[in-house]
């Protein structure tokens, strides 16, 4: 009885929120908040308190708080929470507002990623690139004729080339991630005609499409307008405010606070990048932080919205039991769609002790026991993967099923064996025994669909002795202590609340560690705070993270190009790094990748090399990799339905990745 309690609890925990909204109807009458005091009005007027007296909920009559019909306007859920900078719109930015909406409404590339299959697509491009010579480090790109910048300038083959010497010349000075990528990537370029140009590459480049183009939710290579920006003097400086776009939408306006944007479809959205997709189904499209995950749920529930992004389970299940249009991705255990590009892993400062040595990253592998930890932060919803990038059914038949004997017979150095190849079906034999519906348990092969393959021990034996090994031995306290008998405190950074469900692993993985004797500093940062610790050394020492591990198909090198020694800083540098954000310092993986690079990646021998980097990043544990990021993303049908579900599955859910633009176009309004 104690056990079905818990999971009682655990499924359908936030009493307060149900509660509050127990005597609601299902499609109630409420009065939004107006939006942030001083909203700013970027060609469109700033909402007004009579807009603001309008309910949400009310049919087609229905005005949001920001002015636009409710019928007319899907409303998301914000991926970033509150933005520091949300006026700051230049994409060769490290740090504009990129989860607001610009990658999916308003930039346009070469080419876009089919989410679906996995596969490139031409968007402003006329076709695939074109392969110039038997080296691979030559390529043709013609041009769709015919794209238009939303202020009725022609886009051409210009905006392309100034875009790459703006590229050129901005290395070192333009802090956007992809300013580096190019410059090592792209040798040189040139003109052709109006719609042609060519480009020479500094290696063979199999991947020339998804690196000049998207790989998955946005890419390196943001083409920006050469009549706007060639008249700015400091691109470094210039934030581009109310930007001219090649998407189908355009800012109408945004809150100075950093709490909402909001955009509206162009007139002329035939003539954008994303034109031939079809039209735009919702007019405007409402990015607005909703607050912290109780006052979301509320609002979830109320109809005020239509997307969240990562709300906890046990919210979800309190939301549906009073919302019947609230749904999940699948209506079976995991719930949720389990193919994003990335997974939850913890970073871990390799070039400071005790961190630099492998004995230590694996006694905190051991003892984070990811059952509890995934029952207590997921409810058991998610899916486990133990190499470093996530199992998918992309990834899983090039790298998964392929490497479970060599996992299987994995030693440490003193002859353990770590692999557990049956965590899924322990997982699954736990929420059953703790009161889970059987129905919804997974059997058979869906087992390991569901949970994963295998992952580690939870051994805190085995992790004592590893410590042991490296000089480390619990005090009277109970927790590790180096040679000098100096307690070790290990700083783990975890989101606050702009990303629960991250927080919440943080939390429990921060629990696991305590039990096993590690004095542990769980800090909850912002998400500008957030980033700033993973670039910079001196802040870092472990941290929760997903964007080193992101793997979207066999091509490995997306993610892992930059794991490279010169991309390294001295351990306690405040300098921020471009790029091998997992501090690796072996040299082995510095040449398996160099080797990859030259490799035709539709080839056994790039896959295999990816194989062998897999195994010496597990054997010295340079990456503590959890779970497939669980995208908890309900939808809500009272406005907008036909978003992508697992039996329609034509996109990823996800609305801060670019292939939302493909969803916009897929979405029906219903008769309110």
């Amino acid at each position: 009885m104690v056990n079905m309690v818990r999971l009682t609890r655990l499924l359908f925990g936030p009493i307060v929120v149900v509660g509050l909204v127990a005597g609601c109807a299902q499609s109630p009458q409420v009065t939004p908040a107006g939006p942030t005091a001083g909203a700013a009005a970027v060609g469109g007027a700033a909402p007004t308190a009579a807009v603001a007296a309008n309910p949400v909920g009310g049919g087609a009559s229905a005005t949001t708080e920001v002015g636009t019909p409710r019928n007319e306007t899907l409303i998301v859920q914000t991926f970033d929470g509150k933005t520091d900078n949300p006026s700051n719109m230049n994409p060769l930015s490290g740090s504009y507002s990129i989860w607001r909406g610009f990658r999916e409404l308003g930039w346009g590339y070469l080419w876009e990623m089919d989410t679906a299959s996995g596969k490139s697509y031409p968007e402003l491009a006329a076709e695939l690139p074109k392969v110039l010579d038997d080296q691979h480090t030559q390529f043709q790109i013609s041009l769709k004729p015919g794209i238009y910048w939303s202020d009725g300038v022609e886009f051409s083959a210009d905006d392309v080339i100034y875009t790459l010497d703006t590229y050129m010349a901005g290395k070192g000075k333009l802090t956007y991630f992809g300013v580096p990528v190019i410059n090592g990537y792209v040798k040189s370029y040139k003109k052709i005609d109006n719609y042609t140009l060519e480009i020479d590459t500094t290696h063979p480049a199999y991947d020339f499409g998804t690196t000049l183009g998207v790989y998955t939710w946005g890419s390196a290579f943001n083409i920006v307008p050469k009549h706007i920006f060639e008249k700015e003097s400091d691109l470094a400086a210039f934030k581009n405010t109310n930007p001219v776009t090649l998407g189908a939408y355009t800012i109408k306006s945004f809150d100075p606070n950093g709490q909402w944007h909001l955009w509206q479809r162009r007139d002329d959205w035939q003539r954008s990048a994303t034109g031939a997709l079809g039209e735009p189904a919702a007019k405007y499209v409402f990015y607005k932080n909703f607050g912290d995950e109780q006052t979301r749920t509320l609002a979830f529930i109320k109809n005020e919205y239509d997307v969240d992004t990562f709300m906890s389970p046990d919210s979800i299940a309190a939301a549906q039991k009073q919302n019947p249009k609230i749904a999940t991705f699948s209506k079976t255990l995991p719930f949720h769609d389990m193919g994003d590009a990335c997974s939850y892993g913890i970073l871990m400062n390799q070039q400071k002790a005790p961190l630099d040595n492998p004995n230590v990253r694996w006694a905190l592998a051991l003892s984070l026991d990811l059952q509890s930890v995934g029952i207590n932060a997921m409810s058991g919803q998610f899916r486990a993967s133990s190499e470093p990038m996530p199992d998918t059914q992309i990834t899983r038949p090039a790298y998964f099923d392929s490497m479970q004997q060599w996992l299987t017979d994995l030693k440490l150095p003193d002859g353990y064996q770590p692999y557990n190849p049956n965590f899924g079906a322990q997982m699954a034999s736990k929420l059953g025994d703790m009161g889970m519906d059987e129905s919804t348990l997974p059997k058979g092969d869906d087992v390991s669909k569901s949970f994963g393959l295998g992952w580690w021990k939870a051994d805190t034996t085995e992790a004592q002795k590893l410590m042991a090994s490296a000089g480390y031995t619990k005090g009277a306290d109970g927790f590790y202590a180096g040679p000098d008998g100096t307690t070790w405190q290990v700083e783990l950074v975890i989101p606050s609340d702009w990303n629960k469900v991250m927080q919440r692993v943080g939390f429990s993985i921060a629990d696991a560690w305590t039990k096993a004797g590690f004095k542990v500093n769980a800090r909850q940062v912002d998400n500008g705070e957030f980033t700033k610790v993973q670039n910079t050394n001196a802040l870092l020492t472990t941290m929760v993270n997903w964007s080193t591990s992101c793997v979207f198909n066999t091509n490995y090198l997306n993610s892992w190009r930059s794991f490279q020694k010169e991309n390294l800083k001295e351990p306690d540098s405040n300098d921020a790094i471009t790029g091998n954000a997992d501090r690796i310092t072996d040299q082995k993986v510095f040449d398996l990748i160099t080797r990859a690079s030259s490799m035709d990646q539709s080839t056994p021998e790039f896959v295999d090399t990816g194989r062998q980097v897999i195994q010496e990043m597990i054997q010295n544990m340079e990456y503590i990799n959890m779970m497939n990021i669980p995208t908890t993303i309900p939808t809500n049908g009272a406005y907008w339905t036909n978003f992508p579900k697992a039996e329609n599955a034509y996109a990823v859910p996800y609305t801060w990745w670019s292939s939302f633009k493909k969803i916009l176009v897929n979405i029906k309004p219903t008769a309110q």
